[in-house]
């Protein structure tokens, strides 16, 4: 069975991720896969590290989330 998710992006920062790719000629589709694989192999505190990054960066709220 395969599971379809939808995900909400910023689309300031989705064009910018979709123009990174095509300039480095890299697939968008394989470049979330990478990043959706490290996230999963990464200890809780590697995870909690990226996390914390991100909603400073961001300006993400646990409600955004």
């Amino acid at each position: 069975m395969t599971v379809q998710r939808t995900y909400r992006f910023n689309t300031e920062l989705f064009e910018s991720f979709e123009e990174d790719c095509a300039r480095h000629l890299a697939n968008p589709k394989l470049v979330l896969e990478a990043l959706i694989l490290h996230w999963l192999e990464g200890d809780a505190k590697a995870r909690s590290a990226i996390a914390m990054r991100n909603r400073q960066r961001f300006g993400l709220s646990s409600q955004d989330e």
